[in-house]
């Protein structure tokens, strides 16, 4: 794309958090070239294009027949702290997009997200279950890990499988998740970190009893927190340059961050060639690193080490720990905290979290926690009364 071209687009990144619940009709989002559009708009957009694409990769897999966006039922996912004017305006995003007309609005579910993971966590069984004793040094699913049969169960290439055994009295214990009447704190770790309490009814339905709104908590303080050492290591004017001039390699170093930030080790990401060449216009790259703690110049890569990796986490654990006690003190009667989203893959942040509670409580968090929701809203749309209404 030409520079030309690049500026009649429009680059929203975590467009989903910047919304204003009290007055969605009207807000715009700023996008990173400094303009703005109406947050309607971009919804719409984002929806539409999604719902075509959808289309498509149903037209090309099916042997026959034609499908239309009538055809299905759409499970729109939202955060626990979105009220009704969020879900209203969800549905008018939907219809605008074309996945929903206004005959058609019974087809259109929009569902929590904690509800959708909790639903997903539900129907697993032991195995499908990281435990503490497991390790990420196969890409592949664990032999008889057993997950239901969803549409959406194709695993992620890039995504690190666990592998992990299971002891008998632990089996029992994470079956027992199952049962009625069981109480879930659910901790939606993403960009941001949400939490929300719910229970298991009779015959299954889940009711909500509490959330807390969004923190920034999540793995986007992480990310942030590595931003800001780059920036410490090559200085703030070299940084500043290197990213307006290569936004698009910026994006791929987060990228390749937040992939290996899980790992909960030493870690490698290779340095553009660009953000070398800006670098040395001051100096010897190498010696951009003589005076940093924690990082390592390593033949075009820079090495970060697991002790300084876990610096970036201190705010995000300190902050969830905090907020998990204080809704645990408020006898919900809470039998098990439930980790999902994206930053739940972290071992750091596993470990942390079952350090501090597993004395106390069930702590669980399913294989490729990133895919609980998505798999989650699939089972709700076949059987939304899952959900107490």
């Amino acid at each position: 794309m030409t520079r030309e071209e690049a500026e009649k687009h429009h680059f929203f990144e975590h467009f989903k958090t910047a919304l204003d619940c009290d007055d969605l009709r009207n807000q715009k989002i700023k996008a990173a070239n400094n303009k703005s559009l109406k947050a309607l708009k971009v919804f719409t957009e984002v929806l539409g294009y999604l719902k075509d694409d959808a289309l498509e990769t149903i037209k090309a897999q099916a042997k026959e027949g034609e499908f239309t966006a009538s055809d299905f039922t759409w499970v729109l996912t939202i955060p626990a702290f979105w009220g009704h004017p969020a879900k209203r305006f969800m549905t008018d995003s939907a219809t605008q997009a074309g996945l929903v007309t206004k005959g058609t609005k019974g087809k259109l579910m929009v569902v929590l997200e904690s509800e959708a993971a909790l639903t997903w966590c539900l129907k697993l069984q032991s195995d499908g279950f990281i435990t503490q004793n497991h390790s990420r040094d196969s890409q592949d699913q664990p032999a008889g890990a057993a997950e239901p049969d969803t549409s959406c169960n194709d695993p992620a290439r890039s995504q690190e499988a666990v592998q992990f055994t299971v002891k008998p009295e632990e089996t029992k214990v994470l079956l027992e998740t199952q049962r009625d009447g069981k109480r879930y704190l659910v901790v939606d770790c993403g960009a941001y970190s949400h939490f929300t309490v719910h229970e298991v009814l009779e015959g299954g339905a889940m009711k909500k009893l509490h959330n807390d709104s969004r923190y920034y908590l999540g793995g986007r303080n992480v990310d942030e927190k590595f931003k800001q050492f780059l920036r410490e290591i090559f200085s703030y004017e070299v940084w500043r340059e290197y990213e307006e001039k290569f936004p698009k390699e910026v994006q791929k170093m987060m990228y390749d961050f937040t992939r290996l930030k899980h790992l909960g080790e030493d870690i490698q990401i290779s340095c553009p060639g660009n953000l070398v060449m800006l670098a040395q216009k001051k100096k010897e790259i190498k010696t951009f690193f003589d005076s940093v703690e924690g990082a390592s110049w390593d033949d075009g890569s820079i090495r970060i080490s697991r002790e300084k990796l876990k610096s970036f986490y201190d705010k995000s654990l300190q902050g969830i720990t905090g907020k998990l006690r204080e809704i645990l003190n408020k006898d919900f009667n809470i039998g098990y905290i439930v980790l999902v989203g994206g930053f739940a893959e972290s071992q750091i942040l596993h470990q942390n979290i079952t350090d501090q509670f597993g004395p106390q409580y069930k702590v669980l968090c399913p294989l490729r926690p990133q895919e609980a929701i998505l798999k989650g809203a699939v089972e709700l749309g076949r059987n939304p009364k899952l959900v107490e209404s």
